[in-house]
């Protein structure tokens, strides 16, 4: 027996150099040395945290608030280190296992005397106890062991389950980060829409002024009879519809404010923001110089954890695979224990032990085993697709993103030209009806179409802020690791 066990536990350790934790497959995708947009980009390289860049104190503050009390963060941390305490679960069934046990009891029971009555009573008057009708015997027992069993590991098929758990960890923590971007990306967001729906308000305000100063003077008209009623009921038409538009505009802004107060962990009722020494809207950043494919992929927390995702696939299916080679496994026992009867008989004392090794080795299991092994390459194959997938939808988004923040500055800048011209054909204008020069209505016009480009420039810086978000997103922007991860 010893002899068998020798030679078992030799072949298995000759065969375990054989043995693979992990089956090795490879992304079809070709990674490109560049990208095509970015040449043009001047900006800082540091997206870690980019909100930095923007130099707003206010939108800073809630970003750093947000990444510290936002509760979906707090799930989203959890969940990690949950996923850590299954790695850690995992990682526990490669070693050992040792039990006690311990016991005590109490017995009593009554036996009656199978001989007759003759013989019964001369045992009676011969004192002894053999005579009496019934046997009552009392007493008690104790006893403690120890269990120990060890499965093992030949074939690497654990160290496999601990492999698929630690990646599905990793792919957890990546989630970690993408949350954190998010979070992020999400305040200034809500921040910005704020913050442009704040000056549309304002432009909104000056042109219904401006608008009423131009109904009462079509009023004058008509009253003078220059006009008909056609030209002031189309003033008032515009007025009514930049006052409806005015309606809505104020409940937007609260409705972003409220989703700021919950992205940073804060009440919503009562939550309003600090005003910022700076119209963030008119300093929006270069977009980032220096970024490369493979060092985007790299730092994309979506892309990680898809790729954590194919590793733990592949530890699967390698832990299915060693289900058709052998399992060695080694248990222990031993135990001591002693027995006390209410008789003259002395205690029962006494202890034993076992150690026993055993093989097993699947012959027939109607095609179970090789059935895992397929489900198991199909969903790394499934995994290893979608990896690939995600990362050619990350390489068009960088370049999109990049093209398009170079049209929305080249567009704002054009709107800025426009507006300064607007603006200053209405300074013209104001000064030529003081000198009688131009009639009041014309010169009023001439202002409304100046904040009308006005608001369209607000409403295109916005559109070139939220740009830059994605871009930072699409760069893996916006999160940061701990010491601990």
């Amino acid at each position: 027996m010893n002899k068998w066990l020798y030679v078992s536990l030799l072949t298995g350790l000759i065969l375990s150099g054989c043995a693979k934790n992990q089956v090795q497959v490879e992304s079809q995708v070709m990674l490109p040395l560049q990208f095509d947009q970015t040449d043009m980009a001047k900006g800082s390289a540091e997206i870690a945290q980019w909100w930095q860049n923007w130099n707003d104190p206010v939108l800073n503050r809630l970003i750093e608030q947000g990444l510290t009390t936002n509760h979906e963060l707090k799930v989203a941390l959890e969940n990690l280190q949950a996923a850590r305490s299954t790695t850690q679960l995992a990682e526990a069934d490669l070693k050992p296992a040792l039990g006690a046990n311990a016991g005590v009891s109490a017995h009593q029971f009554q036996l009656d005397n199978p001989l007759n009555s003759d013989v019964k009573n001369v045992l009676s008057q011969l004192g002894s106890s053999l005579g009496d009708d019934n046997f009552n015997f009392n007493g008690h027992a104790q006893h403690m062991g120890f269990i120990a069993s060890w499965e093992l590991d030949i074939f690497g098929q654990k160290k496999s389950d601990v492999d698929a758990a630690r990646y599905a960890s990793l792919a957890t923590m990546q989630q970690w980060y993408g949350a954190q971007m998010l979070v992020a990306s999400d305040i200034a967001q809500n921040y910005f829409t704020v913050r442009s729906l704040q000056q549309r308000i304002k432009i909104g305000d000056h042109t219904v002024a401006t608008l009423q100063q131009l109904k009462r003077y079509a009023q004058g008209r008509f009253r003078a009879g220059q006009i008909t009623d056609y030209d002031v009921k189309d003033v008032d038409a515009k007025l009514t519809a930049v006052q409806a538009q005015l309606a809505t505009l104020q409940a937007q802004a609260d409705a972003y404010q409220r989703n700021i107060a919950v992205l940073t962990g804060q009440v919503p009722q009562g939550f309003k923001l600090a005003a910022s020494p700076q119209n963030i809207l008119q300093h929006i950043p270069a977009p980032p110089q220096g970024q490369r494919p493979l060092q985007i992929l790299n730092r994309r927390p979506d892309i990680q954890a898809k790729q954590a995702v194919v590793q733990a696939y592949s530890a699967k299916r390698a832990s299915a695979q060693a289900d058709l080679l052998p399992r060695f496994n080694m248990q222990f026992f031993w135990q001591t224990g002693q027995l006390s009867l209410d008789s003259d008989l002395p205690d029962l004392k006494g202890y034993g032990g076992l150690v026993s090794a055993g093989m097993t080795l699947p012959i027939f299991t109607a095609g179970r085993i090789h059935h895992n092994i397929e489900i198991s390459d199909h969903r790394l194959q499934a995994a290893l697709a979608d990896y690939d997938h995600a990362v050619l939808k990350a390489l068009a988004e960088v370049d999109s993103s990049y093209q398009l923040q170079f049209a929305l500055s080249r567009q704002n800048l054009l709107l800025a030209q426009a507006l300064h011209k607007a603006n200053q054909q209405a300074k013209d204008a104001s000064t030529l009806y003081r000198y009688g020069q131009m009639t009041l209505d014309r010169a009023l016009s001439a202002r409304l179409t100046a904040n009308e480009l006005a608001d369209k420039q607000v409403q295109g810086k916005l559109a070139q802020a939220q740009n830059l978000l994605d871009l930072y997103k699409t760069l893996g922007g916006g999160w940061q690791s701990t010491q601990s991860d």
